[in-house]
């Protein structure tokens, strides 16, 4: 992560573990939708461009594209950023959606670092934590909190990493912009907890171990028994 510029977080916005809690099956969710965006463009990649990397912005426009579609598959109301959220850098085209009156928004981050605003106000009012206001059906609601999740590629177009951010301080630049925390996401499957099968039939590899003792051990006294016999 190259952008390190963290500032003391206030009470009323969450931490890392905060949020997550919030989110519930959310970053598992993404993971999997991100992952299925990154394959898709690679397989893209791979027919029509064999030879040479895509343009970076049909990269990200492809991406986005898969992964609303993944996500919206799953429940999650993903939508496109307006084009206004960008300063002329179409690989940042984003996602935005809203979960447990949280504001999430899903960035092109290299590295886990937060990109500039531009001169986009609509984004720098995200990254200084002003709330929004939406609707959820005819419910009005308020954001209590603005999370930036990024993601990058890696050069064979695999999902590099998943990056949760709270943004504090925003700026035209990469360098001018700040966050309160910003930590990778683990991935779905470090944190699965894998047990033995149990067959309560009495089968299963302990249960086949414990006869063929049994048998050994037999075929012994009966070899002692014929011995003395």
């Amino acid at each position: 992560m190259t952008q390190i510029t963290l500032l003391s977080r206030p009470d009323d916005l969450p931490s890392f573990e905060q949020a997550l809690q919030s989110l519930e099956r959310v970053p598992d969710i993404l993971f999997r939708g991100l992952e299925n965006a990154a394959y898709r463009t690679s397989r893209f990649k791979t027919k029509e461009s064999p030879t040479k990397p895509l343009d970076a912005g049909l990269t990200a426009s492809l991406f986005r594209f898969h992964a609303i579609e993944f996500l919206q598959s799953e429940g999650i109301d993903a939508q496109p950023d307006e084009w206004k959220w960008t300063f002329n850098k179409l690989p940042f085209l984003g996602i935005s959606f809203y979960y447990a009156n949280h504001h999430i928004r899903i960035l092109k981050g290299p590295g886990g670092s937060l990109p500039g605003c531009g001169i986009s106000r609509r984004k720098a009012r995200f990254y200084r934590q002003l709330p929004t206001n939406y609707l959820v059906g005819s419910q009005p609601r308020r954001s209590v909190a603005n999370l930036v999740l990024l993601w990058d590629l890696t050069p064979s177009y695999d999902l590099a990493g998943l990056w949760l951010t709270l943004p504090a301080k925003s700026g035209m630049r990469q360098q001018d912009v700040s966050a309160y925390w910003c930590e990778s996401l683990e991935h779905p499957a470090e944190h699965v907890n894998v047990t033995p099968d149990v067959d309560p039939s009495g089968g299963g590899l302990g249960n086949l171990i414990e006869p063929l003792d049994n048998e050994n051990a037999q075929e012994k006294n009966d070899r002692r028994q014929d011995s003395t016999g």
